[in-house]
């Protein structure tokens, strides 16, 4: 290598030593003022970063404190709605509707001769019945119902007078109930309280005036719901116990495929017959009922209820006992609608067979299809003595009856129905058939309240028939029936109806 070229590097390199010598160092301080500013930025960062979250967390907590006094001031505003509401409400009074039935009956009707109860032949009358409803609703838990009823009228002139005799008639009072449902469906109703039963109206019927005073609840169980209930029929003396005649009731009623099955027991207290003494006993009802679609708009429905009675009750050597079974089939028929029914109650020759509690009410019910020995609304007036419940009080019947209701023409419909009554066990020289029943009645519906029914009724009837208002504890042990041994009659009845329903 050249000397002079060798000295030449060799001092190059000599001289980028000393110039990185002195670099170096000051690269170095260069790098530790970069970090130091670099931690100092983020120093800055995380403190701004608390004082935001500081912030928010104030944001936060004033938010939630507006959201608090707002939500109070609401509640506060509520409770003023409210008040303001009831005020206005009590002010404003409950709310008032005012339904009812506006009647008049008029009839032509030859009962023939030697009826013993009531011993009349011919009939011809005109009678106003009215019942006027005022229901109160004074919330959704509670409400009232009160009707008030002027019985079928005799006298008219000035002031009406009653087909029970007597100076001018009091309008009376029918039903009178306080009404009551809870938070979770219970409903308590108090008072003169309308019963009915869920048996075809074999038993018992508000529309037959079954208004006692009660208390009834209604619980819903299940699928289902229970009924329990305790009315007070009779009083009689208050230092008598024994005098007064009290029914307790439980049901249970709930939906079964498509249907609805009802279940039921009835107790009776009473007093006894006066040929027995002055004490009071029992009587019982076992039931059970069914109704059930059957396609192409059939229903059939059906119910076997079963009774005992103490002797007692009766004045009777043997205590009755019974059973009595119902069917029925309803559905469309071309133009309009038919029914069959067919009844069955077992009997016996003293009166001791099946009996319902309305035997021994001597009350009666809308059980049957017929005008004469069943009723219908237009022949429930002063000629419906000749019907009889399920029963004939006790000496038994079978019962087959048809209806048919039809369109005419436009707002007129007819009705047809026919019934044979008989298999009654009575004593030998009474006829074991009560008769047969024909009806035909024509309606026009004025308006969707207002109608009037035409119609006539005929039945053949022998000394069977024990009326409804006969009862079992009215004469007692075989001696209540319409008419004297060995007699038959013809019934015709010609009648009418005008009334406003709402």
């Amino acid at each position: 290598m050249n000397p002079l070229r060798a000295k030449g590097l060799f001092g190059i390199i000599i001289l980028m030593a000393m110039i990185l010598g002195t670099s170096l160092p000051a690269r170095a301080q260069s790098i530790d003022e970069k970090l130091e500013d670099l931690q100092r930025q983020i120093d800055e960062l995380r403190t701004r970063l608390k004082e935001e979250r500081a912030a928010r967390e104030r944001e936060r907590q004033e938010y939630q404190a507006e959201k608090a006094a707002l939500e109070k001031e609401k509640q506060e505003f509520q409770k003023d709605v409210e008040t303001i509401k009831t005020t206005a409400s009590r002010k404003k009074g409950p709310e008032a509707s005012f339904g009812g039935q506006y009647r008049i009956n008029f009839y032509n009707v030859d009962n023939d001769t030697n009826t013993v109860v009531p011993d009349i032949d011919d009939q011809t009358a005109a009678r106003a019945r009215i019942r006027q409803n005022v229901d109160l609703k004074f919330s959704e838990q509670f409400k009232t119902h009160l009707q008030l009823e002027l019985e079928h009228t005799t006298d008219n002139v000035t002031r009406t007078a009653s087909r029970r005799g007597g100076a001018s008639t009091e309008v009376s009072v029918r039903h009178a109930v306080m009404d009551y449902t809870s938070g979770n469906g219970i409903n308590l109703q108090a008072g003169l309280v309308p019963l009915h039963d869920y048996y075809h109206d074999t038993l018992f019927s508000s529309d037959w005036d079954y208004n006692p005073l009660a208390a009834s609840v209604l619980i819903p169980l299940g699928p289902g719901k229970v009924r329990l209930f305790a009315a007070n029929l009779e009083e009689g003396a208050e230092n008598i116990e024994s005098d007064d005649f009290v029914h307790y009731q439980a049901d249970y009623s709930f939906p079964l495929g498509g249907g609805q099955l009802n279940l039921s027991g009835t107790v009776l207290n009473l007093q006894d017959d006066a040929s027995v003494g002055t004490d009071d006993s029992l009587h019982y009802n076992v039931s059970a009922g069914a109704q059930m679609p059957l396609g192409n708009d059939l229903t059939l429905s059906g119910l076997v209820v079963g009774s005992w009675s103490d002797s007692d009750l009766l004045g009777t050597t043997d205590d009755a006992s019974g059973v009595a079974l119902l069917g029925e089939l309803t559905g469309p028929a071309g133009p309009g609608n038919f029914g069959i029914l067919v009844s069955y109650a077992s009997g016996e020759s003293d009166g001791t067979g099946f009996l319902p509690p309305m035997a021994f009410a001597q009350t009666f019910g809308y059980w049957g299809y017929t005008g004469i020995l069943t009723v219908q609304g237009p022949t429930d007036t002063g000629f419906d003595f000749d019907g009889v419940n399920i029963s004939n009080n006790g000496y038994g019947l079978t019962s087959v009856q048809a209806k048919y209701a039809f369109p005419i023409i436009t707002n007129l419909s007819g009705y047809l129905a026919a019934g044979w009554f008989g298999n009654s066990d009575v004593i030998s020289v009474r006829d074991s058939t009560l008769g047969y029943d024909l009806l035909a009645m024509g309606t026009y519906q004025f308006t969707d309240i207002f109608a009037l029914d035409l119609g006539v009724a005929y039945a053949s009837l022998n000394d069977s028939a024990s009326g409804y208002f006969q009862g079992v504890q009215n004469g007692g042990g075989g001696a209540s029936f319409n008419q004297t041994v060995g007699t038959e009659r013809d019934k015709w009845a010609l009648f009418g109806r005008l009334q406003a329903e709402f």
